[in-house]
């Protein structure tokens, strides 16, 4: 029964409470319902097993080929130590990001939109996009960096509700990890700063040594590393700081497919997914520039200037991201924008256009705006849905990668599993073999480094094919594994020079490669 007190207070403001109570559970119970249908594709997707790319087994530590970034080699290899199988730790660092991701892209939207529902989504369009699916059940970086990258973001957004430094030094060591997960999360620190030093709430002084609080931990920790790596492992970015870039217009033109593929599958004409890619970027342009206008002339209450400060962020990060990895392909041959480097960059404009949207307001013409944006982001998710059932699909009878259904029923794979304990091989596939027969195995003898497209000159191809007959001719049992399913590593050598140069002798052919054995004997 209402006291004497609540009966003078209006029915509509008693409620207003309940309201909001039930519209935030709403929002929590969609964001479960969301992380739930993601671990169940996540656990399709893995059902032949995780997906291991050539890169996977660099992080893997089975590769001949070392690492780069070292966070995901960490993530694998310190539970391995203590007893866990590699893969093992994949998969459950795989559900670790998985659900990490789809809250903290929920959580992010929400707070800066004030909008559970544009945070519902914009939570969607991440989560049910294909890419999202199989980059999580897959041996790669990239789950851990937009993890990492959403943290960094969730305490720049503490930092500018509260404006303490602590928030800076957390987002700064985020940001650190995110760099040490992949090295193109410094345009992220650039962004933070960015939108620091444009804040007409507090002094210059004041925003340039808030700049140093963001900039100098998170880069001591990386450039740290990059000391200890070199001096301890002799390597450390892997890089030089060269053009080495090859792409030709070819390549441009597949890359313009890769980004388009963000809004609508490839079965839709090119001209009507770059035209609605264009628009949704036009929009995001044309809000930014308002909402930077907004952000350097006025004071704004607080929740507009989180969602203001947020999608500034997003917006200068989605393109330093972009630029960042497009100067990628300048200085590494070979290098394209292949669907996970971009990805990244497609959870960032999620979020920003959600954001923007929930503050275009009651005006007419915002209003048809919305609506607009409201019918695209409905055609876009029916299109995540279906590309992502068809891949779920695929995925759960056959698999993917070296841990597919074919590569694991390969009976070149099944011969090397039965060659002498102690024999070295060499393949065009070592790290194939390292992984499906649990072997060390070292690449063929290559002609020109992938990186550079060049010979190295420290290392040249006779050089490498003479230590191969060398370890022959002192008694080591030495075989060379040419598997057909590798037919991208154009840099080694062909193995009609490796018949020529080496006394081979066939020890088996097969539906998918042979094996010869190095025989002792001077080189031919």
């Amino acid at each position: 029964m209402a006291t004497p007190a609540e009966r003078l207070i209006p029915a509509a403001t008693l409620a207003a409470p309940r309201r909001i109570h039930r519209a935030e559970a709403g929002g929590t119970i969609a964001c479960a319902l969301l992380m739930a249908v993601s671990l169940i594709l996540y656990r399709l997707n893995s059902h032949v097993g995780m997906t291991v790319w050539p890169d996977s087994t660099r992080y893997m530590g089975i590769s001949p080929i070392p690492y780069d970034a070292p966070v995901y080699h960490w993530m694998l290899v310190l539970p391995h130590a203590w007893g866990v199988p590699l893969l093992t730790a994949a998969f459950a660092w795989g559900i670790v990001t998985l659900c990490a991701n789809v809250a903290l892209v929920f959580a992010l939207v929400r707070r800066a939109s004030g909008d559970w529902r544009h945070a519902v989504v914009g939570t969607a369009l991440v989560a049910l996009a294909p890419q999202f699916v199989s980059l999580h059940a897959a041996v790669i970086s990239e789950p851990p960096f937009i993890t990492f990258v959403l943290l960094t973001l969730w305490f720049a957004l503490d930092y500018f509700a509260r404006g303490m430094r602590r928030d800076l030094l957390l987002a700064s060591l985020m940001l650190g990890m995110a760099t040490l997960t992949r090295f193109t999360a410094p345009p992220l620190g650039a962004a933070i700063v960015l939108v620091i030093l444009t804040d007409a709430r507090v002094s210059l002084s004041r925003r340039i040594a808030d700049s140093a609080v963001l900039a100098l931990p998170g880069a001591a920790l990386f450039f740290g590393w990059v000391a200890v790596s070199t001096l301890t492992v002799g390597h450390s970015i892997g890089r030089e700081l060269q053009f080495y870039g090859n792409m030709g217009a070819a390549q441009w033109w597949a890359n313009l497919k890769t980004t388009a593929a963000w809004i609508l599958p490839d079965a839709v004409p090119l001209s009507i997914r770059l035209a609605l890619l264009l628009a949704v970027l036009g929009f995001g342009g044309w809000q930014f520039l308002r909402q930077l206008a907004a952000w350097r002339r006025a004071r704004l209450d607080l929740s507009c200037e989180l969602r203001i400060a947020f999608s500034l962020m997003l917006g200068l990060f989605f393109v330093g991201y972009l630029a960042f990895v497009w100067l990628s392909t300048a200085l590494e041959a070979n290098l394209q924008f292949v669907g996970r480097y971009g990805f990244p960059a497609y959870v960032m404009l999620v979020m920003m256009v959600a954001t923007q949207a929930s503050g275009l307001g009651r005006p007419s013409g915002l209003r048809t705006v919305w609506l607009a944006l409201a019918a695209l982001a409905a055609l876009v998710l029916l299109g995540h849905t279906v590309r992502t059932a068809a891949r779920t699909h695929q995925m759960f009878r056959e698999g993917t990668g070296f841990l597919s259904r074919d590569w694991r029923a390969s009976p070149t794979i099944a011969a090397v599993k039965a060659l002498p304990a102690k024999a070295a091989l060499y393949s065009n596939g070592a790290d194939a073999l390292a992984l499906l027969t649990d072997r060390p195995a070292q690449i063929s003898p290559q002609e020109r480094l992938l990186r550079t497209n060049r010979p190295d000159p420290d290392n040249p191809p006779e050089a490498q094919i003479a230590r191969m007959q060398a370890q022959a001719d002192a008694g080591v049992p030495v075989y060379l594994v040419t598997l057909d399913r590798i037919d991208w590593r154009f840099y080694l050598a062909s193995e009609g020079r490796l018949l020529r140069e080496l006394t081979l002798v066939p020890a088996g052919t097969f539906a998918d490669g042979r094996i010869y054995r190095v025989a002792p004997g001077e080189s031919r």
